[in-house]
């Protein structure tokens, strides 16, 4: 599992997070002030400046 925190610097929605870091192909789980959840659910939620955002990204395997 990867994690990355990111401090949100100008508004934009969790859709437009996930595009510019090129993660749209990938299972990850957001988790946005404490919140946990997967970016499809809440694709148009604003992110404001000065949010925090940890990008975990899970990796399956066997």
């Amino acid at each position: 599992m990867g994690i990355e925190r990111i401090e949100i610097q100008e508004e934009k929605t969790v859709k437009e997070l996930i595009d510019e870091l090129n993660l749209s192909s990938v299972l990850i789980l957001l988790d946005l002030n404490g919140e946990v959840f997967y970016p499809d659910e809440k694709h148009n939620w604003r992110l404001k400046a000065g949010d925090t955002v940890t990008v975990i990204r899970i990796v399956a395997g066997g």
